[in-house]
């Protein structure tokens, strides 16, 4: 690729198979080569084309890829960078993530061709926007210039395309310098994947038969799936520039997964520790909720979005509202934040009763759960302390390790979204949920609770479509005819901003997507699981 040296113009985009033409396929491993990348200046040439900007937050700035600096080493054919979470970076809008990529001898000039996924990532926010970054390594050990390229998003308010070639440095780093990099930790351990093609050509299915276009526009999809015990059946992951070569390292933001995740499941790892705390009062761990609206509402309350307390009842109205709205975008503090989630809603009713959907619920879970480990326990971050070693027991990427925080030293997760996940962990939770979906032991109860609804542990949330809430997990409730069973059907699932959902079957499989085009619709996926394996 000339255009890395300076040697052509930067004026178009490559489309990924040309770059996987030109700088992966058929072209042989290179030498091993271990150092540290290093962005500092300003973009030769650049181009960024905004497509959709509906809450218009759009700046110049927006436009520069943020200065890092990242070790990485190549090995057999991969390039793995030192890191795979989410790199903090000085710039005003932006933060930065790689994942492992290739790295490959170019045939004319025996240079090493290297090509590593990207995203850039929304400060305070969950959107994240994918690419490549391309270099090249001389035999001399000179960099050349590097190509970033995006051409795709999870994020429904705000997409763009852009290409830039940005002046770079390398230092040759001794391994020894970056021995941190655990290349098996880095891998994972995922399973082997099969292309979504396979299971409609095992079973007869047609091509609508999961994610069904009728309903969800395919352009919308960052990716979807089916796994089914060991068996991952995968899509492609298409972008404006065709399709994506690294699909197993698309960064995947949670959204509202993380209510469920940072929420439920880590309030389950602390009772499986200390003991129940799902009862506990909110007003005698978070002194900011210390309003009389707050007597009696219990961190089980908080979990189940049932505080009593809204403005108005119609689903979604007052997460769209103008507080909500503040809270989630605006305020970056924890004490601005803790203080508007106490302060947002006046009480209408009593606590347990009536479910109402406030992220502000979540968030003062999570600032309740740290404080209750702060007064009783030698811990004080459920994330770090909990969730975190929990991942890398069940062997989740580095990725899964990154999640929001306020801009303070609290550093408090947002808890009910601003988590982040690639492929492989999809199945380490789909496995994990069903796992616990069916052991009715003393560990986990309140998330087995979560994932066995039922009409007397779950509260009307969409009366029209039968869709309840419970213990940070929706579910949807099938009439029990329709799969011809003696009871009814209850499929508990997580669900996230601008189109994701996260479903869990009665006969063991899971059904996801994420999408960003405001589109909920999974029907047809319920309907093929259970033609391929009866519910009952």
């Amino acid at each position: 690729m000339d255009v890395l040296w300076g040697n052509e113009r930067l004026t178009n985009t490559y489309s990924y198979k040309e770059i996987n033409k030109l700088t992966i396929e058929g072209l042989e491993d290179s030498k091993p080569i271990s150092g540290i990348l290093s962005l500092e200046k300003d973009a030769i040439g650049k181009g960024y084309t905004v497509l959709v900007d509906d809450r218009k937050i759009y700046k110049n700035i927006h436009e520069d890829i943020p200065t890092f600096s990242l070790g990485f080493i190549s090995n057999r054919g991969k390039a793995y960078p030192s890191i795979t979470k989410i790199i903090q970076t000085d710039h005003p809008f932006w933060n930065i993530q790689f994942g492992i990529g290739t790295s490959k001898k170019d045939k004319q000039s025996s240079n090493t061709l290297v090509v590593l996924p990207f995203s850039l990532v929304h400060k305070n926010a969950n959107c994240v926007h994918s690419g490549l970054a391309i270099f090249a390594i001389s035999t001399a050990n000179i960099i050349s210039n590097i190509l970033f390229e995006i051409a795709s998003e999870t994020c429904a308010y705000y997409k763009f395309d852009l290409v830039g070639l940005y002046p770079v440095s390398f230092s040759e780093a001794n391994i020894n310098k970056i021995e941190s990099i655990d290349l098996k930790k880095l891998e994972g351990n995922p399973t082997p994947v099969r292309p979504i093609e396979d299971l409609y050509s095992k079973f007869s299915l047609n091509n609508d038969s999961f994610l069904n276009s009728t309903y969800i526009n395919p352009s919308n999809v960052s990716l979807f799936g089916v796994i089914d015990e060991n068996n991952h059946y995968v899509s492609s992951c298409n972008t404006r520039l065709g399709e994506y070569p690294f699909c197993d390292q698309l960064l995947l933001p949670s959204y509202s997964l993380a209510k469920s995740i940072a929420g439920s499941l880590s309030l389950s790892l602390i009772e499986n520790e200390f003991g129940p705390i799902s009862n506990l009062m909110v007003n005698d761990l978070v002194k900011e909720c210390d309003q009389r609206k707050w007597k009696g509402v219990s961190l089980g309350n908080l979990s189940d979005m049932a505080t009593g307390q809204y403005i108005n009842a119609t689903h979604d109205r007052d997460e769209s509202g103008a507080s909500s709205t503040q809270f989630i975008f605006n305020l970056l503090t924890h004490k601005e934040k803790l203080n508007k989630a106490c302060k947002a809603f006046p009480r209408k009713t009593k606590p347990g009763r009536k479910f109402v959907y406030h992220t502000s619920d979540t968030y003062i879970l999570g600032s309740a759960m740290n404080n209750f480990l702060k007064l009783n326990t030698r811990y004080e971050d459920y994330f770090n302390d909990f969730l975190i070693p929990f991942f890398k027991k069940n062997n989740f990427s580095q990725a899964s390790e990154s999640v929001l925080r306020t801009d303070d030293n609290v550093n408090q997760p947002y808890t009910g979204w601003g988590m982040f996940f690639i492929r492989e962990d999809l199945e380490h939770i789909s496995s994990i949920m069903h796992k616990v979906m069916n052991n009715n032991s003393e560990n986990s109860k309140f998330l087995h609770e979560a994932l066995n609804p039922k009409t007397d542990n779950s509260l009307s949330a969409i009366p029209g479509v039968n869709i309840y809430y419970n213990n940070g997990f929706w579910s949807r409730k099938f009439d029990k005819s329709i799969f011809n069973c003696k009871e009814d059907v209850w499929v508990p699932f997580m669900s996230g901003f601008g189109g994701i959902t996260f479903a869990f079957f009665p006969n063991g499989m899971t059904y996801y997507y994420f999408s960003d085009g405001y589109e909920y619709a999974w029907e047809s996926a319920v309907f093929s699981s259970n033609s391929i394996k009866p519910f009952c």
